[in-house]
């Protein structure tokens, strides 16, 4: 199932890359692109088997998500983060999944983390309130899980969680303007007082649920989601380097450096989410060296993919340079891709230090 879902999508490639002039100049994928992706598989990839998914490896789906953005970085960073959000959706209650996907297996769901709502307890549940920013994929998507502060009486901030809202219960603000990545629709949501059942909030996952999770949901939280922040722009490098080897004005020598170092970023980066998925079928938890090395090497291809597309620079005519040097500075903001906080962090643990759990 896995190989039918990745020959699906590469048999979308020339298609996609086809139009990633338009998506950039109307700053929109268009939901065909979608519609041939769910058809190919590609947001069944991260989805329970329960709910027709596919469970496959994460490397499957990474790979899947450098294919893409190697054809158009806009559409593989949209792609990317609304089926990293199925996977979250993976670990809500059985009852949230039931209520996303019993009428629409193909539902898809988008997030904004940043904890700028409010919820307020009422009866069976919470009230939602709040502005949310940067929504990748809101228009394409059903619904939304958002980030919220959960506030007592005495309006004092009690917990940290993600809410689950339907399209109905919030607004879109369409006011996405990067300079790159132009397609991916990251606008702004409000919800208004929405009433949100329990079973549609999410903490965090205990061991003693953790163990009833099939291996692919016991992942550590955080790693899917930095990793797919960085997938993107890797893909994108392999792509121009592939597309524009011959007129590079650097020596051909910096061209195999960099075709080595891309090389190597995939490598590693399949090394640990291996190691990662071993500790996830033991139902053990990584130790925080693995942790801290996988932030570290996911980090590193973010720069490496970054130096990479920099031998075209100076090439500022060529629209598929151009369009992608933009993409990947505006992917630079994103927080998976803090080079220097996270090698600050790995740093400190190389000398002994205390590091900061957040991170990893």
């Amino acid at each position: 199932m896995t190989e039918s879902a990745l020959a699906a999508v590469r048999g979308l490639l020339p298609a996609i890359a086809e139009s990633a002039a338009d998506v950039d100049r109307n700053r929109a994928v268009d939901p065909g692109i979608i519609a041939a992706l769910q058809d190919a598989g590609f947001f069944s990839m991260l989805q329970p088997t329960s709910f027709g998914g596919l469970e496959v490896e994460p490397d499957d789906y990474l790979a899947a998500t450098r294919e893409i953005s190697a054809a158009c970085m806009s559409t593989g960073w949209l792609a990317g983060m609304l089926g990293v959000s199925t996977w979250h959706l993976a670990l809500f209650d059985k009852r949230a999944q039931h209520d996303v996907w019993d009428s629409d297996r193909r539902a898809l769901v988008c997030a904004s983390y940043a904890p700028t709502g409010r919820l307020e307890r009422v009866n069976g549940g919470f009230r939602l309130s709040g502005h949310w920013s940067h929504c990748t994929g809101v228009d394409h998507a059903a619904w939304l899980m958002a980030g919220a502060l959960v506030v007592g009486d005495d309006g004092a901030a009690q917990d940290f969680v993600v809410a689950l809202v339907p399209r109905h219960d919030y607004a879109i603000e369409p006011n996405w303007n990067g300079l790159g990545l132009r397609g991916i629709g990251a606008h702004d949501v409000v919800v208004a007082g929405a009433t949100v059942p329990g079973h549609r909030t999410f903490g965090w996952v205990t061991p003693d649920q953790r163990s009833r999770l099939a291996p692919l949901y016991r992942l550590p939280q955080p790693i899917l989601y930095t990793h797919t922040g960085t997938a993107p722009v890797l893909g994108a490098a392999l792509g121009v380097l592939a597309a524009r080897r011959a007129k590079v004005r650097h020596p051909l020598s910096a061209v195999a450096m960099a075709e080595a170092d891309l090389e190597l970023s995939v490598l590693q980066m399949r090394r640990n989410v291996a190691e990662l998925m071993a500790c996830a079928r033991l139902d053990a938890g990584p130790e925080e060296e693995l942790m801290l090395r996988s932030r570290r090497d996911q980090v590193l291809a973010f720069e490496r993919a970054m130096t990479a597309i920099r031998l075209f620079e100076p090439d500022v005519d060529a629209e598929l340079v151009e369009r992608v040097w933009r993409d990947v500075r505006t992917a630079h903001m994103h927080v998976a891709n803090d080079v220097e906080r996270v090698l600050s962090v790995v740093g400190q643990f190389a000398f002994g230090l205390k590091v900061d759990a957040f991170i990893l």
